[in-house]
């Protein structure tokens, strides 16, 4: 944590899908996943290659080596990488192989955009392979899922910690900006009906972070609510990158705003999610949509076609749905969700 105080600490920022195919590709876009494409696990080859301009390959026509190094091919939007790799979950050394990747690309400009994944790894082994998205033997140990999960989560901390030295050794912290974020959360048994992430979007999986070390900088955290969809702008900001119009229009927004204390507010974000098991398998199509804003939440689960309200403050873990069609407040969310929705079919 040490390290993420040393850059724009953003410790409130809500990503655009809890899964990792659907959030990377709207950080790699400064977009939806309606407007990128790519909504739903089926859709991984659908990304609108033609009409979304990505992270990459901004850095590449600005004169960047960009290379990226994930744990499987469909996970990045690959246009504008030179190298994009995939490495071996299970065998691969992931600090080892990144800093080889860091040094072998400090010779010149560089972009790399590198995935931790050994903290997917072991909570693919000890929950995803070992339970179903209803097991009463995991839901009814949260302490223990909590326990394990934080084990793996030291594990990182310590790749952390040897990327930033890595990066400091070479000297390259004082021309580097380097980005740490999650591109979503996890549960460890919060809702029966999701192991881990994917299937709904509670703040237990929506909710990540993202620190920005920028080179000659003070640190300094923003607990207003931000987006992933908001990072691309950010960096492009700061390295004075204008935006390419002929492509789709970038719905993220720089955050420099609440870095420079120009914006004191909460940015209203969305999350949608179409899950590949739990109760409402979704693998064409999302299905599960929120709107979030000053610590408020709805939710429309389009497959029982239900609605949930949540007040974040007094219900943190969601558990009173207080949803209440004729609310003053639920109308006003619901309006701004609806303008999400790209498919509003027959939505009640």
């Amino acid at each position: 944590m040490n390290i993420l105080n040393k850059g724009y600490f953003f410790s409130n920022m809500i990503t655009a899908a809890p899964y990792t195919l659907s959030a990377i590709h709207s950080i790699m876009t400064g977009l939806y996943p309606s407007k990128h494409g790519v909504d739903s696990y089926f859709n991984m080859f659908k990304f609108k290659k033609d009409f979304c301009k990505t992270f990459a390959q901004y850095m590449k026509d600005n004169g960047y080596y960009a290379e990226s190094n994930m744990v499987g091919d469909s996970l990045v939007p690959t246009q504008g990488f030179d190298k994009a790799e995939v490495h071996n979950e299970y065998k691969d050394d992931l600090t080892n192989l990144h800093k080889t990747i860091i040094s072998e690309a400090s010779k010149k400009k560089f972009f790399l955009f590198l995935q931790y994944s050994n903290l997917h790894t072991q909570t693919i082994i000890n929950v995803g392979k070992k339970y179903t998205d209803f097991s009463k033997e995991y839901f009814d140990d949260y302490d223990r899922n909590v326990r394990l999960y934080n084990e793996h989560l030291q594990k990182m901390d310590n790749y952390v910690e040897e990327i930033y030295n890595h990066l400091s050794q070479l000297g390259l912290l004082d021309n580097t900006i380097v980005i740490f974020f999650s591109d979503h959360g996890t549960s460890n048994g919060e809702k029966i009906g999701e192991k881990i992430y994917g299937s709904f979007t509670y703040d237990y999986t929506i909710k990540i972070f993202s620190s920005i070390l920028v080179p000659g900088k003070t640190g300094k955290e923003i607990k207003y609510q931000t987006r992933t969809i908001d990072l691309m702008s950010t960096i492009l900001e700061i390295l004075d990158l204008k935006i390419d119009k002929s492509f789709e229009k970038i719905q993220g927004k720089s955050l420099m705003s609440f870095v420079d204390d120009k914006e004191k507010e909460d940015r209203v974000a969305f999350a949608e999610t179409g899950g590949l098991n739990g109760p409402w398998p979704s693998h064409k199509e999302h299905n599960v949509f929120c709107v979030r804003f000053k610590n408020k939440k709805l939710i429309y689960d389009k497959t029982p076609k239900t609605w949930e309200f949540y007040d974040l403050d007094k219900d943190p873990a969601e558990k009173n749905n207080i949803y209440d069609r004729k609310n003053t407040e639920v109308i006003e969310f619901k309006k701004l969700l609806l303008e999400h929705i790209e498919d509003k079919g027959d939505l009640p």
